[in-house]
């Protein structure tokens, strides 16, 4: 008999509603294994030691923290194996205030026995894993502005608010002194920026197409560049998303590229990674040397 599939749980995602939802993961059909995490770094350590056990697939249940937080642990482990056919897969229940990763994939919070009969159906697909510095990441990362949102987000905001409290963070954070970013891509001069989008896949911050063209299977990062950021620059970014894609500009720049350094000057700006604060710059985004092997 096959032993249960673990699921490294978030109690905290979506606040009281992942509390009222723990019948329902406790109901899946076959029964997962469950492992609740009780704070920050809990859901690495704990697929870690998944991993390390030899389990040939973890679920991440909770939003893109959770299953960023996961991906470390994993991920630390299949980097020390060479084949990928012995790397330990990442499935996906997506429970959290935000649930990019599993948009992506296909997985629909809604339907939680949907999500698990496509996870524990056998099914896998490859796609790109990525570094920034140390860490891992599979969808986005931004320096500048965004990972400034996050950072002025406590998590009781969260738990109060949802996805609003993104939007009241990023107003508060939209008046204070841009940063300078210098963006340097191989064969390419230095590029100036004040915020530096990064995708894996096309969306963004949630349901929003952000890179119309982007694949997570192409071995390319798309990289979009504000040089400033104003209304006239959101303008831009709300046509090229909605209408006819990105075009030569003096103010956005967007390419897909392989590796990218940002940097900034006098003073260390913030970096995140699938929605999650992860350092400060400079920060060197590359293939992380092997695919992640992910349910679908």
């Amino acid at each position: 008999m096959d032993a249960p599939v673990p699921i490294i749980l978030n109690p905290a995602a979506r606040s009281t509603k992942a509390a009222a939802r723990m019948d329902q993961v406790r109901g899946l059909s076959p029964s997962p294994e469950i492992h609740l995490t009780k704070g920050v770094g809990d859901a690495s350590r704990i697929a870690e030691e998944l991993a390390r056990q030899g389990r040939r697939l973890v679920v991440a249940a909770g939003g893109d923290g959770t299953v960023n937080e996961v991906l470390q642990g994993i991920c630390k482990v299949n980097a020390g194996r060479s084949d990928p056919a012995d790397h330990t897969v990442l499935g996906v229940l997506p429970m959290g205030t935000m649930n990019v990763f599993s948009l992506e994939l296909g997985m629909k919070a809604a339907d939680l026995a949907g999500c698990w009969a496509a996870i524990t159906s056998g099914r896998r697909r490859e796609v790109d894993l990525w570094c920034a510095n140390e860490h891992y990441f599979v969808q986005l990362a931004g320096v500048g502005l965004d990972a400034e949102v996050i950072q002025l987000t406590p998590w009781e905001m969260k738990k109060r608010l949802g996805p609003l409290s993104y939007v009241i963070s990023a107003v508060k954070a939209w008046f204070q002194k841009a940063p300078v970013l210098t963006v340097h891509i191989e064969d390419r001069p230095p590029m100036p920026g004040s915020v530096v989008l990064v995708g894996s896949g096309v969306h963004y911050g949630g349901p929003f197409p952000l890179f119309r063209t982007a694949r997570n299977d192409d071995s390319l990062l798309d990289v979009l560049i504000f040089q400033q950021l104003g209304y006239w620059e959101i303008a831009q970014l709300l046509r090229a998303v909605l209408i006819d894609g990105y075009e030569k500009s003096l103010d956005l720049d967007y390419f897909q590229v392989r590796a990218l350094r940002v940097e900034c000057a006098g003073r260390p700006v913030p970096f995140q990674l699938d929605g999650e604060l992860c350092g400060v710059s400079p920060v060197d985004f590359r293939p992380a040397g092997f695919p992640l092997r992910v349910a679908v």
